[in-house]
């Protein structure tokens, strides 16, 4: 189930774990403030080092690109003199991302993606004051209010939502600086870590059956499409705003456990048998179907993920739409595995 890359906010809480965080009441920096649990929208961020401005278009996307659509980064202006002279990012970075749509596919100059209106911003901070139990001591935020202006604070996400992609992924210290030219030339000492290999590869065999769902391809899809799941009886009654970083951010989903994997929740067995499964219905933000996540116990032994079967489509008439598609493909698993029930994050029981 594809962990979208992106440079800083995955917008999506999961219920795994919540930062721990001390209270603080006064700045800690002169580019950002956390009071009491909650960071100030930060302001005067586009006099800040531009760090880069990547795309990913809609189009590109399956409609609905999980971070849309440009990405315009800014690095505060100590932490870039740091990273400039050191080559590390120092204690109280903050970098910001602002969302901005596609306004246009053509222009005088030719035909190609051009920026329209602000959508979203997100924000990266690296405190080991705040975050000293964190993955590099780095945190993530959204002050992305769908539809309206930006949200004036924002808490921080829990480990699983973002900082599992960007360990997996990034090349620098959580940092996606193998997109990131500014950031490479600016580097003060050693190498940039080589750009990791694509984390949506699967990593095991797929084997050719399952006691649980499908495991072909199309076999699936063809599955999914008639919504043979819908009558399992362990199931949400309804759709809730996703907490896993799918299709886009908050988007509403609805989860369905086989029998086999409800049995093995219930039972609250550490390692599921062979053919649990479990399909995660996928909308968009306005309801409309937008395809599938499913996950199938192929094996006995889960062996750090490559037991299961992980499978993500974006669409729910185009088969050609995939995310992921294989045993043991390590950007699922990076994210499922904050969670100690074998893998699976909704709990049980389904309401």
């Amino acid at each position: 189930m594809k962990l979208r890359i992106a440079l800083l906010a995955c917008g999506l809480a999961l219920s795994v774990a919540t930062i721990a965080i001390g209270s603080q009441s006064t700045a800690d920096s002169p580019y950002w403030t956390i009071t009491d649990n909650v960071l100030e929208r930060p302001e005067g961020y586009r006099k800040w080092v531009f760090v880069g401005e990547p795309v990913t278009p809609n189009d590109m996307n399956g409609g609905a690109a999980p971070f849309p659509e440009f990405h315009t980064v800014y690095i505060d202006p100590e932490s870039y003199d740091h990273y400039a002279s050191t080559g590390e990012f120092r204690d109280g970075t903050i970098l910001i991302k602002e969302l901005v749509s596609v306004g246009s596919k053509e222009a005088v100059s030719g035909n190609g993606y051009f920026m329209g209106e602000f959508i979203g911003l997100e924000a990266t901070i690296k405190s080991s004051r705040h975050f000293p139990d964190e993955p590099g001591n780095w945190a993530y935020f959204s002050f992305t209010n769908a539809g309206g202006p930006t949200n004036p604070t924002a808490e921080p996400f829990p480990t699983a939502s973002c900082n599992s992609c960007h360990q997996l992924s990034a090349a620098d210290d959580f940092v996606f600086t193998q997109y990131y030219p500014v950031l490479r030339a600016a580097k003060g000492s050693g190498p940039v870590a080589e750009a990791p290999q694509d984390p949506w590869q699967p990593t095991a065999p797929t084997p050719a059956t399952s006691d649980g769902l499908p495991v072909s391809e199309a076999a699936l899809f063809e599955y999914l499409q008639d919504g043979g799941y819908g009558d399992f009886e362990a199931k949400e009654s309804r759709t809730h705003p996703g907490r896993g970083p799918h299709t886009s951010v908050t988007s509403p989903v609805r989860v369905f456990y086989n029998d086999i994997l409800a049995s093995s929740m219930e039972a609250n067995n550490a390692e599921h048998p062979r053919g649990a499964s479990a399909v995660k219905e996928m909308f968009t933000a306005d309801g409309q179907p937008q395809g599938w996540a499913v996950m199938v116990k192929t094996h006995d032994e889960t062996d750090e993920g490559r037991g299961w079967y992980w499978y993500e489509v974006t669409s729910d008439t185009d088969s050609s739409a995939l995310a992921a598609n294989g045993n043991g493909v390590p950007g699922c698993i990076a994210c499922h595995s904050f969670r100690d029930q074998d893998l699976i994050l909704s709990g049980f029981p389904l309401r």
